[in-house]
């Protein structure tokens, strides 16, 4: 009990920790969801998603990352009207997405896009307030959903066969899961809420060149897989370069922990030593864990998901050199949001988002989702390495502390270990 005390009483390493359990559980996750529906179907529900993420973006407006600025700079509690802002945008666009539908009547893929916006949107959002106030309690929150994935897949593959109408269940069920558990995590008496408007304006007009931000991100994230079907690549191609992506970064798990935990301290007080001791802890755990993946990765994805994904292991070559420079990317993108520093986020990540769309126009007709893999790990790397750049020229921070590993770092691994 006392190990477990010390190890879930730093927040930092309890992150780690649920990201670790969270890339197993991930995992096997994969390997269910991939069997049971098939690669044609997994690419349906990969083009779905990425259409309903990019619009949900949109109408987000960025004003969750606003409330880490203004929970800072004003030092109230903004929590409960946060809450009821969220609430309100929620029921707006459930409503007009029902209209939509009923008035208009779009393709099914449209459809459940529409259905699965409103949810996505209170996820995120309310997420990003609990990842503020309450951290661990998000990271075991995300071990109890994984688990719950797991679960649910594996009891529909044991009772009905996978066509689209099961895919759609699968899509449309989970995120009402996960908005249910972002709800419940806000240890909020829900009976108190009360939708509201009111405080709308400060968020939307701060969070503008955020939201921008964050779509120009997401369009790096995800201009490949629009761009794949938009050049005709079938919908199996499009299923197995979705696994590659996803399998490759599962190095990003930790990192993204680290980050996580960086973004609540950061708001706390800590400055950039904080964010270059993060940083070239994070590289230093990703170059090791993308070694064994290029190891490990060939056997895995040919015994656990069979010859119809063979192409994947490709990909996650191909994308490994940009996932890693995105390390930087993650931690300085994290400072920037905490100091105001939108309108930079915004010029990177555009950068890397145009260049993203750019090398994918050239190398898709030619090489299909290998010239898709190529474009995102171009479209990171860059990324990566302008956020590094800029970084260092803005704090002073010598690039040795960004890159190599110190030993008072050595020193605190292995404090962590024992």
């Amino acid at each position: 009990m006392k190990i477990i005390h010390k190890l879930t009483n730093n927040a930092y390493v309890f992150s780690v920790i649920a990201k670790i359990i969270s890339v197993a559980t991930g995992l096997l996750y994969s390997v269910l969801y991939s069997r049971y529906l098939h690669a044609e179907l997994r690419g349906s529900a990969s083009i779905i998603n990425n259409y309903a993420d990019i619009i949900m973006l949109i109408l987000c407006f960025g004003i969750y990352q606003g409330y880490p600025y203004f929970k800072k700079k004003n030092g109230v509690d903004i929590y409960e009207e946060f809450i009821n802002l969220i609430f309100a945008l929620f029921f707006t666009y459930a409503l007009v997405g029902t209209l939509i539908i009923v008035l208009f009547q779009p393709g099914t893929y449209a459809t459940v896009a529409i259905i699965l916006i409103p949810f996505m949107f209170g996820t995120k959002q309310l997420n990003y307030v609990v990842l503020m106030e309450r951290p661990k309690l998000r990271n075991s929150a995300q071990i109890f959903l994984d688990i719950w994935d797991i679960l649910f897949i594996t009891v529909l593959m044991f009772v009905v066969e996978a066509d689209l109408f099961i895919c759609i269940i699968i899509l449309i069920s989970k995120e009402v899961v996960y908005f249910t558990i972002a709800v419940i995590n806000l240890k909020f008496n829900i009976f108190k809420i009360r939708p509201s408007f009111k405080k709308l304006m400060p968020y939307v007009k701060f969070g503008f060149i955020p939201m921008i931000t964050v779509i120009m991100m997401e369009i790096n994230y995800k201009a490949d897989v629009i761009m794949l079907e938009k050049f005709g690549v079938t919908e199996a191609q499009i299923g197995v370069y979705g696994l590659g992506v996803t399998l490759a970064q599962k190095v990003w798990l930790i990192p993204d922990a680290l980050k996580d935990i960086l973004l609540s301290n950061l708001a706390k007080g800590k400055d950039e030593s904080e964010v270059s001791k993060i940083t070239r802890l994070s590289l230093a755990i990703m170059v090791g864990c993308v070694l064994v993946l290029l190891v490990v990765a060939k056997p895995f994805v040919d015994i656990l998901y069979g010859d119809e994904y063979s192409g994947a292991y490709e990909i996650i070559v191909i994308l490994i050199v940009g996932i890693i420079g995105m390390v930087f990317y993650k931690m300085i993108y994290s400072y920037n949001v905490i100091n105001g520093h939108k309108n930079i986020n915004l010029l990177f990540l555009s950068i890397a988002a145009v260049v993203n769309i750019g090398v994918n126009a050239i190398t898709i007709p030619y090489w299909g989702i290998y010239g898709a893999g190529l474009a995102s790990s171009v479209s990171y790397l860059i990324c990566g390495i302008v956020f590094l750049i800029y970084f260092c020229k803005k704090t002073g921070t010598p690039f040795s502390d960004m890159l190599l590993i110190k030993k008072s770092d050595l020193a605190l691994m292995k404090g962590i270990f024992k």
